[in-house]
């Protein structure tokens, strides 16, 4: 009896990190590039090396180009300055993100595994304050961050294990030994991906340069053809010029830094449309890669009625022809492919391989003995999920491969190698638009900031346009640089609802930073709109770090001693990046607040003589939305510091006696402001902004868009339960 032909299989690990730099180099906005590469963009290479497992692997070239430039000592980030330095010699702004984000890891797999980096973490508390740290502390906690982000590879090397079991009070020659680690890791990626593709031992493909979402790119209106009862932007942004040419540009990278050039490309996030396929197959893509619900889909889409997905419909490549040319697409499996992504790491990792192997078997017995070859597609992130995983996932993934391999009835192949042998393949009509997230664009697109987003893009790419006659190529090369990155597919995830992130306002920012300098090319001010933040949710923000014990302060306008508002909380209203300033330089950079039982004490601080601000026009106004709606504002008037107390309404504001209100200004601005006058107490926190007005004109709000500090009044036991924090 004829044995029925094996189940190929083909993995495909995708990955990407957007741009973060602000510039063509120089400071990153975040830290991912970099700690990713030293966690995942060499390990996963390496397994499947050790294995022999044939795979395939995307490479987004903005990802690769940041990689080149961090390896070459181009490009440096928050983290990264905050991980060099002992703790005498950092900045107040280097302590501050260390102690509050170099926790930022999984707390199962690293912090509650070590006992050392546990107990850092339980005297950090709730407080977020450096303070409370020595210099050991800093460095264990620095070590800690670092090895968290360190590849399996990198921890089984000797010197490493040592640190590892070591756990604790480790020496400044400690932490160097794994900086140098880290860097020479990273100068040795590109080059281990490139010796393991000309060695046939790995397959790569690539994505349009700065990863955009290509139909949208077409034309922004494919949103609502996926989702007919999607809102679309009030503005037309229809450019496919610019979906071919983040086409090429990847190409050419690619070229560039391999001397090959890839076939096969992974549309970012799986999304397609039938506008893209003529870009693809006059780029020379010969395969394109998306997911079952697209299939499902196009099937409808070619034969104008509804079409049930089959295993033997899903687990075969199409062939579309447009023109004289065609290319290939293959259809990822939803189900096993999230597995991976977001189940496994909680099983056992034989149950998990078992169990992944057994879902191939059950497909090949549902597929007919017709002696077809068909193919099951695995896609996912080759980044994010690991983290969650025993060891990185080295331990599944080795496991996983090497079963793949042992296993008569599974073939494991990649895509480029099954096409070679199998040209005869159906043909697919049309393509349906949709994305590898719900079979449309609603992640990128129809929520009212994502269309806000697009709104600027548009209204930026059209001025640039009608601009462009005039402008020499070198200048155009640098705009269109600018919005090429603007275009990428992550300003537009993370705005909306639809997905959250604690590092909203830096990718708002960095989204109308490379639009701003659109116009700044182009010698004109950006419009009033790209100085709003898009991101406008109404929340309180959490302070860099909150009170310790009761306060009160001399006020005197001047930073006399540590000690005086060594207790309080602050605010770093400058973020990475200062996006708070003036036409004279003025930056204001944190504000202080702390209390008694009776009073609420502030303290304004920048690098700029506040007084001297004020004289010149300037104006402060904090503005109190609860409990009690009020305006404070100060100012310079009649050569004295003045201050009015405002009650506001939605129509009218009325003067009011700011009794006890006490305010100072020098160098810096402190004051004193009465609960009582605010009609607050424990129950009725205060909700506050604070405006920074330049020549009557509101030039400045902290925080942005819709946020609001919340200081809660405390009650007589505050310090007590501080102290147990």
């Amino acid at each position: 009896m004829k044995k029925k032909k094996p189940l190929n299989v083909a993995f495909l690990w995708h990955m990407h990190q957007p741009w973060y730099l602000w510039e063509n180099q120089g400071s990153a906005a975040m830290p991912w590039t970099r700690l990713h590469t030293l966690k995942d963009y060499f390990d996963m290479p390496k397994i499947i090396e050790e294995t022999g497992f044939p795979a395939t692997v995307n490479l987004v070239p903005c990802l690769l180009e940041q990689i080149d430039l961090i390896a070459n000592g181009k490009a440096t980030d928050p983290y990264w300055d905050a991980l060099l330095p002992e703790m005498r010699t950092m900045d107040e702004g280097q302590l501050n993100l260390a102690i509050t984000h170099f926790f930022d890891v999984n707390f199962d797999r690293f912090i509650r595994s070590s006992h050392r980096y546990f107990e850092l973490y339980s005297k950090r508390g709730n407080t977020n304050d450096w303070r409370i740290f020595d210099a050991q502390d800093f460095r264990d906690l620095q070590v800690h961050f670092l090895l968290a982000w360190f590849g399996q590879s990198l921890k089984e090397i000797s010197e490493v294990k040592k640190l590892i079991f070591k756990d604790r009070d480790y020496a400044i020659e400690d932490k160097a030994l794994l900086l140098v680690l880290a860097n020479k890791r990273i100068k040795e990626i590109i080059p281990y991906y490139s010796k393991l593709w000309n060695e046939g031992k790995l397959e790569i493909t690539f994505s349009p340069y700065y990863h955009p979402i290509l139909p949208l790119l077409c034309d922004i209106t494919l949103t609502r053809q996926a989702s007919p009862l999607a809102p679309l932007p009030r503005k037309p942004f229809i450019y496919p010029a610019d979906a071919s040419k983040q086409i090429k540009m990847g190409q050419e990278y690619f070229s560039k830094i391999f001397n090959k050039k890839p076939t096969g490309m992974w549309p970012s996030e799986g999304s397609v449309s039938e506008e893209i396929l003529s870009i693809l197959v006059n780029a020379g893509v010969e395969y394109f890669f998306s997911d079952e619900d697209i299939l499902r889909k196009s099937l409808e889409y070619s034969f104008g009625e509804p079409t049930e997905l089959t295993p033997k419909k899903l687990y075969m490549p199409y062939r579309m022809f447009r023109g004289r040319k065609n290319l290939a697409a293959f259809f990822r499996d939803k189900r096993i492919s999230d597995k991976i992504g977001f189940e496994y790491y909680s099983w056992n990792e034989d149950d998990a391989v078992n169990d992944f192997v057994n879902s191939l078997l059950r497909i090949g017995n549902a597929l007919p003995d017709d002696d077809r070859d068909y193919i099951v597609s695995v896609i996912l992130d080759g980044e994010n999920a690991w983290e969650f995983y025993k060891d990185n996932g080295k331990p599944f993934l080795t496991k996983l491969y090497r079963a793949l391999l042992e296993n008569p009835d599974i073939e494991p192949v990649t895509y480029k190698d099954y096409l070679k042998k199998h040209s005869e393949i159906p043909v697919l009509d049309r393509l349906a638009p949709g994305s590898w997230i719900n079979g449309d664009f609603s992640t990128w697109a129809g929520n009212s900031e994502k269309n806000k987003a697009w709104e600027l893009l548009a209204e930026t790419r059209n001025h640039y346009h009608l601009n462009a006659d005039r402008l020499s190529s070198k200048v155009s090369e640098a705009i269109m640089k600018n919005l090429s990155i603007a275009e990428g597919s992550d300003w537009f995830w993370w705005y909306g609802d639809t997905n959250y992130t604690p590092y909203i306002d830096t990718f708002d920012a960095l989204f109308r930073h490379h639009l701003k300098q659109v116009y700044k090319h182009l010698d004109e001010s950006p419009s009033l709109e790209l100085e709003k933040p898009v991101h406008n949710r109404i929340q309180s923000i959490e302070p860099v770090r909150k009170p310790l014990q009761f306060m009160s302060p001399s006020l005197e306008g001047k930073a006399t001693t540590y000690f005086e508002w060594s207790s309080a909380g602050f605010y770093k209203i400058a973020g990475f990046r200062s996006t708070m300033q003036s036409s004279k330089g003025f930056v204001l950079q944190r504000l202080f607040y702390g209390f008694n039982l009776e009073n609420l004490f502030m303290r304004l601080d920048s690098s700029y003589h506040l007084i001297d601000f004020l004289k010149t026009g300037g104006k402060f106004v904090l503005e109190f939305l609860a409990p009690q709606k009020m305006e404070l504002e100060i100012f310079w008037e009649n050569n004295s510091l003045g201050w009015n107390a405002l009650e506001t309404t939605d129509n009218d504001k009325q003067p009011v006696e700011p009794a006890g209100i006490e305010i100072v200004c020098d160098e810096i601005c402190e004051m004193k402001i009465p609960f009582a006058l605010l009609d607050a107490d424990t129950d009725s926190p205060i909700h506050m902004v604070v405006h920074v007005c330049e020549s009557a004109v509101m030039d400045q709000r902290f925080p942005p868009g819709e946020q609001y500090m919340k200081i809660t009044p405390p009650d007589p036991e505050f310090e007590e339960r501080m102290w147990f924090v």
